[in-house]
């Protein structure tokens, strides 16, 4: 090989392996897991899941080139998982002190609950107050769900009077309430229209907004033990841009009406 070849030969290879330094590391894959609750995820039947957290999984994985692999599971298992290093990320995940512990975040949606009771009792509810002092009176709730600090304590009350029913998710829950297993239950507006129609209360309901500033922000939950920094990092910028470049708002606005959808971008 001549002194001119064999010289392009080495800077080729030099050039390679600067390209090569000057590519990101491989981010992923990880595993991250959905939950079934109204518009943000659900199952279509002989297809993949489908709602606004797949979406938006979908298109942090598009800006980032990250490997987001997602999968359906259990509210109570998930959270098991995060908690003991088993499991990579999960979605809609409220960001709580007990949970910071073991999870970063990225935000991309804020809510608020409220509780929505059976509007057809012997003595109609109106308030808190007034499902409180009925003490036959049942809530369904799902196993492993945060609702924000007030509600959380109302229902721990609750608790204590062994007056609250816990079941996988949340179509069961209004499904249980709509037989008159339980009198009511928690939800939100980013959720309720397809819970509803599918447990056939709509339009059955009185919604009482008992904390109107009990608000939360919940978004991509991520591993401590399991999720690079650096992959966080990625993460965290992606939906940030999402956020200021209005691809939150369309990805909402595609499964919500547009009030609710301008309401739950943060």
């Amino acid at each position: 090989m001549g002194i001119g070849k064999a010289w392009l030969l080495a800077c080729w290879c030099l050039a390679a392996s600067a390209s090569a330094l000057e590519q990101p590391p491989t981010c992923g894959p990880y595993r991250v897991a959905l939950y079934e609750y109204g518009s943000l995820a659900y199952q279509r039947e002989g297809q993949d899941a489908a709602g606004i957290d797949v979406d938006i999984v979908d298109e942090v994985s598009r800006r980032t080139g990250c490997q987001l692999e997602t999968f359906v599971d259990s509210r109570v298992r998930t959270w098991n998982d995060l908690i003991n290093g088993r499991l990579d990320m999960t979605v809609s995940a409220i960001e709580t002190e007990e949970r910071a512990r073991f999870a970063q975040f990225a935000v991309y949606m804020k809510g608020r609950n409220r509780l929505l009771v059976r509007a057809d009792l012997a003595r109609p509810v109106r308030s808190l107050h007034e499902f409180s002092e009925q003490s036959h009176l049942r809530l369904a709730v799902v196993k492993g769900f945060k609702h924000g600090p007030r509600w959380d304590e109302w229902i721990d009350m609750l608790r204590k009077q062994r007056r609250v029913d816990e079941y996988v998710d949340a179509d069961m829950a209004a499904r249980l309430v709509a037989l008159g297993r339980d009198a009511a239950f928690i939800s939100e507006p980013v959720v309720w229209g397809r819970i509803l129609a599918g447990s056939k209360l709509d339009g059955k309901v009185t919604v009482i907004d008992a904390f109107p500033t009990d608000n939360y922000t919940a978004g991509l939950a991520m591993s401590r033990k399991r999720v690079r920094d650096d992959d966080v990092r990625r993460i965290q910028a992606a939906v940030a841009e999402m956020r200021s470049d209005g691809s939150l708002y369309k990805i909402f606005s595609v499964h919500l009406p547009k009030a609710e959808a301008q309401g739950t971008v943060p």
